[in-house]
């Protein structure tokens, strides 16, 4: 590390096998050489475990005092990253790479606070097991049979500019636990027992060199460079195994050289969904994977993911094994045999369950609550309450005449009439107000005895029972319905606006790149749309998303202008639902287009206007 890089800082990482190999010893022993050698050495922070020996090491460095975070009644030592900045110093020992930080730090995982001092120009010494490895987590789980949740993307080791395996035999290795040299007197047992079992040291030591050979040749594929084998695909879900399942994906696009891309399939409900918690980790793992997340409704979860595999080229899919209840299996039918039925040329991999039958998260769903539900405009609810206070007295008022031929059957169908209407309007609370209503002014005009709220006949008592009871059903579900159309009606409008936003964006020459040509296939449902060029022999595609883009400005649906050589060519939408939505962005980027070359024009017969900024366009 004497050589140093003045854009960025370089990483050496000490990867051990095992807990208790000397990765401690080996960083802090290579830092007392640095500074020998007149480097400026900090100690970032060193788990020493109370370990005489360790402290021993420490002698001579400058440490830095650790920044103490307080969560939940306990104190935690963790990194102080801004002190660290502020000091510069040459180079920093940071032990534990793959630890996770307590809530309050700037970063979340260890890792990250390394990334940004690589960043800043500051050479980093740092250690690591093999079972925090992200791309081996599967392989360490299925060795030790325990899931290690703390992992480090396998792109931030590659990206290290020296690695040194530390390792020692695996008797020597007893011999240093036993004598309390890795862990304290209370833990050695449990570490005998979990981790440090001869057989694991050495199927995990085999695991580490395998690494590091397949792994040291260069940059890993997943993480950079070319793609060249296409899409891969993982299906995200509620079960404990899903994080398995985009391991085994990236894996899959590691080896094939080919993108990943993960898909949550959310149920278009009327509900109201608490936000899982298991989806934000499983995108935070995408993302550390070098994947795309990718989200689209639908009701059936097997042809939702399979449409949008096909719709992105892959030929990968990658599921997990199911472990729902029966009456799922009988409702639905069981999901790896539906996929491999409709799959087609795409292949399914199907990840197999690591553990027998522990219950699954499900994503709990309830009715909306008063504070979350959408609020109907107050025009509306003005006018749901007159049509439920004043239509009920009205209408069996008029219906009186015919009270023998109709009974009160008939004028509770007629009231129920009026109670859909007024949810409709007005939402429950009317819906309520017009069924009570109802239900007292029938029982007054047309049971016996009439003119009195007292019932004598049981088959009136119970119409006058089934009629409140299916009223408060109906009107509550036309409410829910009632509240949709808002709803729907205001993410329209709001994505109509960010239609119109990305159109001007593009217009006002944000560049196009092939990822937000995907963005907007998707947001627009396309066959496919391209960036075309004009050259001396006919049009060039120089980007282009879906597996059916336009060639020429002849084959598109819709083409837009983007300058003097340059077309956006759109082809035809899979669906009507959205052909509003993208007559508006077009029509939107047309006319930012438009303004554009006006300006230019001005600019060419005023120049000295030039100063003052022209008017930017909107299109309403």
């Amino acid at each position: 590390m004497e050589k140093r890089v003045a854009s960025a800082g370089q990483l050496h990482v000490f990867l051990g096998a095992a807990p208790g190999v000397g990765k401690t010893h080996a960083m802090l022993r290579e830092g007392q050489r640095l500074a020998a050698d007149g480097i400026d050495v900090l100690v970032g922070l060193v788990e020493t475990h109370d370990r005489a020996d360790v402290a021993e090491l420490l002698e001579g460095l400058d440490r830095l005092p650790a920044r103490h975070l307080e969560y939940r009644g306990a104190t935690f030592e963790e990194l102080d990253l801004d002190a660290i900045l502020e000091r510069r110093p040459g180079v920093v020992l940071v032990d534990e790479l793959a630890h996770t930080n307590a809530p309050g730090t700037e970063h979340d995982k260890r890792w990250q606070d390394v990334a940004t001092l690589l960043e800043q120009g500051i050479d980093v010494v740092s250690t690591l097991n093999v079972q925090h490895l992200d791309s081996v987590n599967l392989e360490v789980e299925a060795i030790t049979g325990f899931e290690e949740r703390e992992t480090v993307p396998d792109v931030v080791v590659e990206a290290a500019s020296q690695i040194e395996l530390v390792d020692v035999t695996t008797a020597e290795l007893a011999d240093r636990l036993a004598a309390g040299r890795i862990y304290s007197p209370g833990r050695t047992g449990v570490a005998r027992d979990v981790s440090l079992r001869p057989e694991r040291v050495d199927a995990l030591r085999g695991l580490a060199r395998r690494w590091l050979v397949e792994h040291r040749a260069g940059p890993s594929p997943r993480f950079g460079g070319l793609r060249r084998g296409g899409v891969v695909v993982a299906s995200l879900t509620g079960t404990p195994d899903a994080e398995r399942v985009i391991r085994s994906a990236a894996d899959l696009a590691a080896s094939r050289r080919a993108a990943l891309v993960g898909v949550h399939v959310r149920e278009p409900t009327g509900l109201v969904e608490v936000r899982p918690a298991w989806l934000e980790r499983q995108r935070q793992l995408l993302a550390e994977c070098d994947g795309r997340y990718a989200e689209v409704s639908g009701i059936d979860v097997v042809r939702s993911v399979l449409e949008f595999a096909r719709s992105e080229g892959a030929v990968d899919v990658v599921v997990g094994a199911t472990r729902r209840s029966r009456t799922d299996e009988w409702l639905h039918g069981p999901i790896v045999s539906r996929f491999a039925k409709q799959a087609g040329p795409i292949e399914i991999h199907v990840v197999p369950s690591s553990s027998p039958t522990p219950p699954l998260a499900r994503v709990h769903r309830r009715l909306p609550s008063l504070r979350l539900r959408v609020a109907i405009p107050a025009r509306r609810r003005t006018i749901g309450w007159c049509i439920a206070a004043l239509l009920p007295p009205i209408v069996l008022l008029g219906l009186l005449p015919l009270r023998s031929s109709l009974g009160v059957a008939g004028a509770l169908f007629a009231v129920l009439v009026l109670v859909v209407f007024a949810a409709a309007v007005g939402g429950r609370g009317p819906a309520l107000l017009a069924t009570a209503l109802g239900v007292l002014i029938a029982d007054f005009l047309f049971t016996v005895p009439y003119y009195s709220l007292r019932v004598n006949r049981l088959l009136d008592l119970a119409a006058l029972v089934a009629f409140a009871c299916a009223a408060v059903v109906v009107g509550t579900l036309v409410d829910l319905q009632a509240r949709q159309g808002v709803r729907i009606a205001a993410a329209d409008a709001v994505a109509e606006s960010l239609a119109r936003l990305t159109a001007e964006q593009v217009g006002l020459g944000a560049p196009i790149t092939a990822e937000s040509l995907g963005a907007l296939r998707r947001t627009f449902d396309l066959e496919g749309l391209a960036v075309l060029e004009l050259q001396e022999h006919g049009w060039d595609v120089v980007a282009c998303a879906g597996t059916r883009f336009p060639r020429s400005p002849s084959e598109a649906h819709h083409v837009v202008e983007l300058d003097a050589m340059k077309r956006l060519a759109l082809g035809r939408p899979l669906g009507s639902d959205d052909a509003r939505l993208l007559r508006a962005f077009v029509t939107e980027l047309r006319l930012v287009r438009e303004a554009g070359q006006l300006q230019h024009l001005a600019e060419l017969t005023y120049p000295r206007r030039t100063a003052k900024p022209a008017p930017r366009v909107h299109a309403h």
